[in-house]
């Protein structure tokens, strides 16, 4: 018993000494973090006062003709927004119901943890600055908004969409390309 007690009191030590407990010099130092990739807020990510007002409307009643006439930039905007404030129902809804790319079912959905779902931080980061892409119809009813990933900054990434048969874009299942 002895020995597990010291050997956990050298562990509460090593790790004081590590960040910092001891050091007389850590009371005047420099305490703000070194940032070496960019990061990215709520405060940076915003809705359109019209991506705002379809939102709201569609989150009421996840009726699609709310979304008709939106850019597919707009609609994966407002997929972000859902996954933002954790509005599941609204995130599916989202999804297309084109047959032959539906991937799994709203019970199935229902099932996923919120723990599989990411973190504000990592949904900021996954889709930090898709409102600057640009959108490529790669055939009638398909399509992808290319943006600048934050991970790498020569990197580009890929949002897949389609439009549903009454011509209104939605997001594909596993949009990230």
């Amino acid at each position: 018993m002895k020995m597990k007690m010291k050997t956990v009191l050298s562990l509460v030590v090593i790790l004081a000494a590590l960040t910092g407990c001891f050091s007389k010099e850590s009371k005047n130092a420099d305490t703000t973090p070194l940032q070496t990739t960019p990061t990215t807020s709520t405060s940076d990510f915003k809705l359109s006062d019209r991506e705002k007002e379809v939102y709201y409307n569609f989150q009421k009643d996840l009726n699609e003709q709310h979304l008709k006439g939106l850019e597919p930039i707009s609609i994966a905007k407002l997929y972000v927004q859902a996954r933002l404030d954790n509005k599941n129902d609204v995130v599916y809804a989202l999804y297309t119901n084109k047959s032959g790319y539906v991937q799994w079912s709203k019970e199935e959905d229902k099932k996923i943890p919120s723990s599989d779902r990411g973190t504000k931080e990592q949904i900021l980061k996954t889709f930090a600055n898709i409102d600057k892409g640009k959108f490529v119809q790669s055939s009638d009813f398909e399509g992808y908004i290319e943006y600048q990933s934050i991970e790498e900054a020569k990197s580009k990434s890929g949002f897949k969409m389609i439009k549903n048969d009454d011509g209104i874009w939605s997001v594909s299942f596993q949009p990230i390309q």
